[in-house]
Parts: structure tokens; sequence; C-alpha cells
């Protein structure tokens, strides 16, 4: 990538200016005279013919060269600047550190307190056993074995209740779903928040709940024994013939007792079964919700925050060197990456843009030359016509000083062919083959040294993290 000049036809010039036939004119009036001092016109307008060829490739080099020269400004700067920072990583762990250990505090103090609630529990009801607390698993199997026992019951009870229905066993099922509900979700609850207060050591609680609980079991054993009559009075008047058999019509029950007053009526095997099966099936339901969460009420809830909290502190504990050295890992891939990058794009799109630069004087340099080299040419020519048409001595300003014919007829002043002074602006960026060598490598080992110091800060400094973390683990160790 480079700029290319326009090529001089010197031939092309020579006919503009007509020398020739300018010189040979010149030559027979004995122009320029003998005391002249300066060039003629003809030899004047080959410098201004040129010079504009000169001035008109400048202006197209210092276009060209103007993006070159804002790129080069811009790597120079990435070059030089300070590339990586160690306060934004620290910033990023010193985050995590304090949010982790401000978490840990809260966790902490939680689970002390918690932890203190269990103690007292245990004194107070004279227990030695951690709480058994409730997790998803006995959630799960808690509730599907009360669903269980209820769909069973109402199964079991439909079967035997439909041959004493008028409408058979559609009817025998909606009062099954009844009783079931009251035998096996209601006797859960009563396990649950009555069952429990028994094993309290003293308190009004306790003393409460024997109070409804022997009244809400004397509640279900009379409900159950109400439904056993109510399926004698169906075998008494002689409507079941055998299990799950029915007749269509079934006389008034009245006509054989009272239900509600089961005592009254003599129970049949399967009236017995019917009662048993309810009976049963409330008692099931009652252990099950007395063994759902721990038996001593509040402790299983107590046992489960303070065991959430400690799970959580670990997970913590647990979490934060992998955290924090994964945060290294990626801030030490980062700078890795940003090094090669800074070397392979950075540095090497600055070299390209101040070579091209290089290159770009370089080529000035050449045409400047070569526009002197003609000039020098189209002059030589010049006053070698004109002195073979001339009678007077030539004029003073073809003599050097010591008076002889001057070989050389001319050359363009430094201002026009030092490329240097001709783009002022671009001067400060030049540089020749053997600097640009040079500062790459001076820049290359910057980037590398910078890089090198970096590393060793950043391990220095993950070493007191190390600390820090190691301190932290232990002060907020709860095993």
């Amino acid at each position: 990538m480079s700029f290319e000049f326009p090529v001089i036809d010197v031939s092309a010039v020579k006919k503009e200016i007509n020398l020739k036939e300018r010189a040979r004119t010149d030559g027979e009036n004995n122009l320029p005279p003998e005391n002249s001092e300066v060039f003629s016109s003809c030899e004047n307008d080959a410098l201004t013919n040129l010079d504009q060829k000169r001035h008109s490739a400048v202006l197209q080099t210092a276009n060209y060269l103007e993006p070159i020269k804002n790129k080069i400004i811009g790597y120079t700067a990435m070059l030089r600047k300070t590339h990586f920072f160690i306060n934004e990583f620290k910033n990023r762990n010193e985050q995590t550190l304090n949010t982790a250990e401000g978490r840990l505090s809260n966790l902490k103090n939680s689970y002390e307190t918690q932890n203190q609630e269990v103690k007292h529990f245990k004194m107070a009801n004279n227990l030695s056993r951690d709480p058994r607390s409730l997790t998803l698993v006995k959630i799960v199997i808690g509730i599907l074995f009360c669903l269980g026992l209820f769909l069973i019951e109402v199964r079991v009870n439909t079967k035997l209740l439909a041959p004493a229905m008028t409408g058979g066993e559609s009817e025998g099922q909606s009062i099954s779903l009844a009783v079931a509900a009251l035998n096996v979700f209601i006797s859960f609850l009563a396990g649950y928040f009555l069952v429990k207060n028994l094993n309290l050591a003293k308190g009004t609680k306790k003393i409460i709940s024997q109070i409804t609980l022997a009244v809400y079991s004397f509640f279900i054993i009379y409900l159950n024994l109400c439904l056993g009559a109510f399926r004698v009075i169906a075998e008494e008047k002689g409507k079941v013939i055998a299990w799950g058999e029915t007749q269509k019509i079934v006389s008034q029950a009245a006509d054989f007792g009272d239900p509600l007053y089961f005592w009254t009526v003599h129970f049949s095997p399967w009236a017995a079964v019917l009662t048993l099966v309810g009976i049963s099936f409330a008692l099931f339901s009652l252990l099950d919700g007395y063994f759902f969460d721990d038996p001593y009420p509040g402790y299983g809830a107590l046992g489960k925050d303070r065991n959430e909290n400690k799970k959580e502190i670990n997970r913590i504990r647990e979490h934060l060197p992998t955290e924090t050295t994964l945060l290294y890992k990626n801030e030490i891939k980062r700078v890795g990456d940003e090094r090669n990058k800074f070397i392979s794009e950075t540095l090497k799109q600055w070299s390209i843009n101040v070579t091209v630069l290089e290159s770009g004087f370089a080529a000035y340099r050449r045409l400047a030359t070569k526009i002197s080299d003609d000039l020098d040419h189209i002059i030589g020519e010049y006053r070698s016509i004109n002195s073979n048409f001339r009678k007077d001595p030539p004029p003073k300003y073809w003599r050097d000083e010591a008076g002889k014919i001057k070989t050389r007829y001319y050359d363009l002043p430094e201002r026009k062919t030092n490329p240097e002074i001709v783009f002022t602006d671009m001067a400060q960026l030049y540089l020749k083959k053997d600097q640009i060598e040079e500062s790459t490598k001076v820049y290359n080992n910057k980037i590398n040294e910078e890089y090198n110091n970096y590393n060793k800060e950043i391990n220095i400094y993950k070493e007191s993290i190390d600390k820090k973390i190691a301190e932290i683990l232990a002060k907020y160790n709860v095993t």
C-alpha cells in the first residue's frame, strides 16, 4: 500500500515551453545578456511548469497520507498508554468477598439464634436428639399416603354401603366421600395439630389438645359405629343378599331402628368390618399427621430453618474459593488475550501505517530528485542550444565562482526536496526503516514487560485474597 506519483514526461515539458525555438531565438539575440544574473524567461517557465507538477503531487500525497496520519496517531496513543490495571480486578474481588461476608454474617447470626432456640427446646422437653425436619420427599410421601388412605376408604365403604342405598353405588359413594374425608383429612389435621401437643412437657396448650383430641376421638368412633349400624339395618331388612348384591327397592330404615343409636342394633360381620375400616383409616391418618414433620410441635420447623441457614452458609463457603478462582482465571485470560491483541493487531497496524508513511516520504524524495534532474537536463539543453547561436559571451549566472561554465545547471532547494519540510504536519510521525524496526521492538517489549509485571502483581494479590478467604471460611464455620 503506497501512493503512486504521476510520471513526468520531460519531452512533453519541452514542447509545452517551446524549448528549442526559444533557446535558438534567445541565442541569436544574445539573450540573456552577458551581465545577467537571473534565469531567462524560458528557464523560468521550465521551473514553473515542473514545480506546478510537483506541487500537484504534494497535494495528492497529502490527501492520501492524511488518514494514514490519523491512524498512526491513534495507534501510537494506544501503544504508549498503560494497558493493564489491577484496580478493576481488585474491585470485583472485594465486591465478591464483601457480598459473601455480609451474607455469611447475617446467616450465621440467624443460625446461632436458631441453634440456641433448638438447645432451649431440647432442655425444656428433655430431648437429646436433633429435630426431624420436613423435606420435600417427606412432604410428598405424607400427602400421597393421606390421599391413598382416602381413596381406598372411599372405595371400600362404597362397596359396603351400596347394597343399602336406594341409589345404589353412586349414592353409597356420596356418603363414603363425606365419611372418608372426616376419617382421613380431619384425622390427619388432628394428628398434626393435636397429637403432637401431647409430647409437650406441660402447659395450657397440652391440656386443650388433650380435651379436643378426646372429643374428636369420641366423634370419629361414634361416626363409624353409626355407619356400621346403618349397614346393619339394611341387612335386617333383608335387602342385602350377598357381597355387593342388592334389590332395587329398599324399605325405610326406621322400621328396623335408628342408626344414631347404634347400641340398639345388633352388628353383623360386614357392619363390623365397615366400622373397623373407618376407625382404622382414621387411626392411620392420625398417625400420618403425627409423624408428618417432627412429633414435637414447632421443633421440626425450628430445626428446618436452622439447617437451611447452615446449608446456605456451607454452600457459600464452598462456592467462595471457586468464584474468586474463576475471577482470577478469567482475568488472566482476558489480560493475555488483550496483550496478544495489542501485539497482533494494534502494533501490527501501527507498523503497517508508519511503513506506508515512510514509503510515501521515500517516493516523494525520488520524485523531487527526478524533477531536479529533469530541470537540470532542460536548462542544460537550453543553454547548449543558446550558446550555439549567440555571439556574445555567456551570461554571468552560467558560470561558477571560479568563472568556469557550470556542469550542473540546477538543483531543487531542500525545502522542496525534503519531505519532512514539505509535509511538516507529518514529520513528527515519520520514521526510517531501521527506526520502525527499533520502535516495534520497543513497543513489543513494553507490552510484554507490562503484561509480566501485571501477572506478578495479580499473583501477589491472589495470595492475599486466598488468605482472606481462609479467614472468612474459618470465621463462619458452623460444622
